[in-house]
């Protein structure tokens, strides 16, 4: 036998009693080793409807490595609606030698750990007929047409037969497994003038408990006035008053007999897929309660139900109340560190011994960026696990950890570790509508049973829903600003414009007034920007105002409010400027215009004629046009005399 045995399990939809029970029977046989790795993959629900969403559910089975994994087992009858991926997981498990192992449903080429249903429809029917004397039965399907439910009508047809009975067809309801949709056919049946038969024989419990509810509510009394009969043998049928008789699937047993052949094949070699199908394969039973006529043992059936409901209420009430709370702080987030903070808490407070939540690297990296004004920001829209993954919130052996990046081949951080005792982890897909965050991979051990995963899928969904809110805010946030930048700033120069500037100037002026401030208005206007455009270009001109504007920002202060006031004007407010400073802040800038003009070699010379006014009692903006008016015409001035002596040189 291999040193350790690592099993992939499949599920198309885990959120029901039907897998529950199967996860129950694989887990409790994987207790007894040591030496066993169990990681089911599922998305909460076989089939969502948009197309999207249900690719985004189904990227989770992206994530299985078969170099990994010794054994495939697949709740096959789950994939009915989607048997492309069905076959997708087949193929990639033979292409890389790994048995499959199909449980419920027989499939070519796979190891089928199968339940005879057959004895059991025909003991029930027998019972029906013999015991109960019922001899015009109604028939209750899921789907009209799929091989699933023409499997088990067929073997109905034939216990009919069996006793000289026929089939009428035209009696048949067809109620989609659901109890609401049984109950509108039953009610289009009874209201249509159709006969209450001697029995109802119902293709699953669900619509068992269908056929009562309307039933009941049209005064009919069961089974004095007709018997209702079930199929699996779920929870809810024995809630009901009577308790419904039903065939007891042993789907527990079924999940418990799946490793134990995985374990035969690679302990024992045997290999063979019929000897394995047959030494594994499990009968069905009848059980026989209230709603045939038989009482059965009850009082046990509802003291056990009731222990189990009890536990269930408990939990239930304990996640109303942290899902609330949770989902009420995630959302009043406004950073994703925030986010993830208050998230590693709640995990925390969860007290699941073994916890990560996995994100593709496109999220992680967005929100790692300094990037405030979103340049590079993306919103990744595929719903694809990227190759490199970050294990955002770590919560191991009852500890929260550092996030770690890893590769998506190696699944989680540490599943390759050698651990000495088995274990098990569900992986769920963490994603919003069609966008796949990431994924979810929880430590269980027997806690797959279908109140609990309701539970799970729950926590889950309310996670990623506070996040995307979140993820909203940042996207909006981000555009904010970079609409506040276009609106206030240059788009050339990145200098405030008008507008952003006497915006700025309003934020300024109470400290201005508070401290008594002095302040100036410096303008700066490019020589002969006409004749630069004109004979060099227009990206000349773009070039000699960039050596304007970073000559500016060179000798500025860092509270100078720097503009480009129109054309090839520019405008400094500066704080704390008196008449000498300001002097000084002129000569700097001819300064540096010319130096920047020489080095940057150009044909054509780069300068600027200025002026400036001084203020120590500015108080109003209104002020501010007189400065700016005394400037200008300081800066007319300067460039007369500018003109003037190059046409007299």
């Amino acid at each position: 036998m291999k040193k350790r045995i690592n099993i992939a399990v499949a599920f198309s939809g885990i959120n029901d009693e039907y897998q529950g029970k199967m996860c129950w029977g694989i887990s409790e046989k994987v207790s007894e080793f040591d030496n066993i790795t169990v990681a089911y993959f599922a998305p909460f629900n076989a089939d969502l409807g948009a197309e999207e969403i249900v690719n985004a559910e189904n990227t989770i089975f992206s994530l299985i490595n078969f170099e990994f994994f010794d054994a495939l087992i697949l709740v096959t009858s789950n994939f009915s609606s989607n048997l492309p991926l069905l076959k997708s997981l087949i193929k990639r498990a033979a292409d890389s030698g790994v048995p499959v192992f199909s449980m419920d449903k027989e499939l070519d080429g796979c190891v089928n750990i199968l339940i005879d249903n057959v004895p059991a429809i025909r003991k029930l029917i027998d019972h029906i007929i013999e015991v109960h004397g019922a001899r015009d039965i109604i028939y209750v399907g899921g789907v009209k047409g799929k091989p699933y439910c023409e499997e088990k009508l067929s073997q109905f047809k034939a216990s009919l037969a069996a006793h000289g009975m026929e089939f009428d067809e035209s009696r048949c309801l067809w109620g989609e497994f659901y109890d609401i949709a049984v109950r509108r056919e039953l009610k289009k049946y009874l209201d249509g003038g159709g006969e209450l038969p001697d029995a109802f024989f119902c293709a699953n419990d669900a619509m068992a408990l269908g056929i009562c509810y309307e039933l009941e509510e049209r005064g009919y009394k069961i089974p004095e006035d007709v018997i209702i009969t079930g199929f699996d043998g779920f929870m809810a049928n024995l809630v009901h008053d009577p308790t419904i008789t039903t065939v007891e699937v042993p789907y527990k047993k079924l999940g418990y007999n799946a490793v134990c052949a995985v374990i035969d094949y690679f302990q024992n070699g045997n290999t063979d897929t019929e000897y394995l199908r047959n030494k594994y394969l499990i009968t069905a039973e009848p059980s026989y309660f209230g709603s045939c006529g038989c009482v059965g043992d009850d009082k046990a059936v509802r003291n056990a139900i009731s222990k189990r409901l009890s536990g269930d209420s408990y939990r239930k009430n304990f996640m109303n109340s942290y899902l609330i709370r949770m989902s009420t702080v995630l959302s009043s987030c406004d950073s994703i560190t925030e986010y993830f903070d208050a998230l590693k808490k709640y995990v925390d407070e969860m007290q699941v011994n073994s916890v990560y939540f996995c994100y593709s690297e496109e999220y992680t990296k967005q929100y790692d960026k300094e990037d405030p004004f979103l340049v590079d920001y993306t919103i990744p829209q595929k719903t694809e696990l990227s190759d490199r993954i970050c294990a955002k919130i770590i919560r191991r052996n009852a500890q929260i950890q550092e996030p770690v990046y890893f590769y998506k081949k190696d699944m989680l951080p540490d599943l390759h570790s050698n651990e000495n005792h088995s274990i098990e982890y569900l992986f769920t897909p963490l994603h919003f509508l069609s966008r796949t965050y990431g994924y979810v991979a929880c430590e269980v051990k027997g806690d797959l049973q279908s109140s609990n995963s309701a539970l799970f899928n729950l926590w889950v969904n309310y996670i990623a829903i506070a996040h995307d809110n979140v993820r909203e805010k940042i996207k909006s946030a981000r555009y904010t600003a970079i609409l506040e930048e276009l609106y206030n700033r240059d788009f050339l120069t990145k200098l405030l414009n008008r507008r952003g500037l006497f915006a700025s100037l309003d934020l300024s002026l109470q400290e201005i007034r508070d401290n008594r401030l002095s302040v100036m208005v410096f303008i700066a206007d490019l020589d002969d920007m006409k004749g630069i455009n004109d004979n060099y270009g227009h990206s000349a001109g773009d070039a000699a105002l960039m050596i304007i504007s970073d000559s500016l920002c060179e000798v500025s202060q860092a509270r100078d409010l720097l503009c480009r006031y129109g054309g090839d004007e520019f405008v400094v407010f500066g704080i704390g400027y008196d008449q000498r400073r300001a002097e000084a802040f002129g000569r700097l800038f001819a300064n540096e215009v010319k130096r920047r003009s020489d080095k940057n070699g150009a044909i054509y010379e780069v300068s600027a004629s200025y002026g400036y006014s001084v203020s120590d009692n500015f108080s109003d903006p209104e002020d501010f046009d007189l400065l700016v008016s005394k400037a200008d015409n300081q800066m007319y001035q300067s460039k007369q005399m500018r003109k003037s002596r190059k046409h007299t040189s």
